[in-house]
């Protein structure tokens, strides 16, 4: 075990009272400069540490190492890191290189997170930032529904931890409704490479605010399951939950496509009904949104007639 996982074990757990850098010298049989050196590369790297005058170091908020020694299930392969510029990339570099389906790429912060249309995804230690590789045996022209299936699989993760009633944007955002307000709490986004008959890898990735703390223009149109309870969660069985869930899912969607899920999918969604405006490429359509369709695609109905639309973002 290498002096920063020993520093991260002895620090684990979280604490309002100042560490001493002498005691976590004598307790890791190193120099209280080898102690200081880790601590100023951990804050670098976004963890919650911070110097608390001659005592020691502080924790601004709980350290959780249960990541760190996350296994995954069986059919799972994860690969863990402190920081990295993006679970994502390393997912797709991963799937390039001929990696099967099953590995999994987790990460306590990211620099360069990302979301849809190559939006920043803000990632600070206390969230759950992960990416997992599929090979699915199917044409892309069928892979589109594994957007949502991963969205459906996350909120009934999420919501089975902390009982919070979770709600579906179409594709990919998990909402919750504060003072009548809609807030993003987690997201997904799927990116894939095929040929016209032949999918050759789809890369899943998953951001939920767990326990980190929101900036203050984040906050005003997200939350986290921290800032809605007042309580940390722990990341690993969030992370547990949602890949037996999506497996099970994933199973039977290779068989039998996505309809039956889609009365399940739409029963969950944030606001069946109610006027959006759907942003695409060629334009607004302005509508309600009435379901979705077999194949995942979102049902506009406008100007008495009802269109299915692949791509675009919803508008609430």
């Amino acid at each position: 075990m290498s002096l920063r996982d020993k520093l991260l074990q002895a620090l684990e757990g979280g604490s309002a009272h100042a560490l001493s850098g002498q005691k976590l010298a004598r307790q890791l049989g190193v120099s209280r400069t080898a102690v200081w050196k880790q601590i100023k590369t951990l804050r670098r790297l976004g963890l919650p540490l911070e110097r608390a005058g001659r005592d020691g170091y502080r924790q601004c908020a709980p350290l959780d190492g249960t990541l760190a020694r996350y296994r995954g299930p069986a059919w799972t392969t994860p690969h863990y890191f402190l920081s990295t510029a993006s679970t994502q990339a390393l997912a797709k570099a991963g799937a390039a290189a001929g990696l099967p389906e099953g590995h999994l790429w987790i990460t306590e912060t990211q620099t360069k997170g990302r979301g849809r249309l190559d939006r920043l995804w803000e990632s600070a230690y206390g969230g759950l930032w992960f990416s997992l590789l599929l090979r699915p045996k199917l044409s892309p022209a069928r892979v589109a529904p594994i957007t949502l299936l991963a969205g459906l699989a996350l909120r009934q993760a999420v919501c089975q931890a902390c009982a919070v009633d979770f709600r579906l944007k179409w594709p990919n955002d998990l909402l919750v409704l504060v003072g009548g307000r809609w807030k993003k709490c987690a997201g997904t986004l799927t990116e894939m490479s095929g040929q016209m008959e032949r999918t050759e890898w789809v890369v899943i990735g998953v951001g939920v605010n767990v326990n980190n703390v929101l900036s203050a223009d984040l906050s005003a149109r997200a939350a986290s399951l921290y800032s809605l309870t007042g309580r940390t969660w722990p990341r690993a069985e969030i992370l547990d939950a949602f890949l037996t869930r999506f497996r099970a899912a994933y199973a039977r969607f290779s068989s039998q496509g996505f309809a039956p899920f889609r009365d399940l999918y739409w029963a969950h969604y944030a606001a069946p009904g109610e006027p959006v405006c759907l942003k695409t490429a060629e334009g607004d359509v302005r509508g309600r949104a009435v379901g979705v369709d077999t194949h995942g695609a979102i049902m506009i109905e406008s100007r008495r007639k009802t269109r299915a639309f692949h791509e675009g973002e919803i508008v609430l």
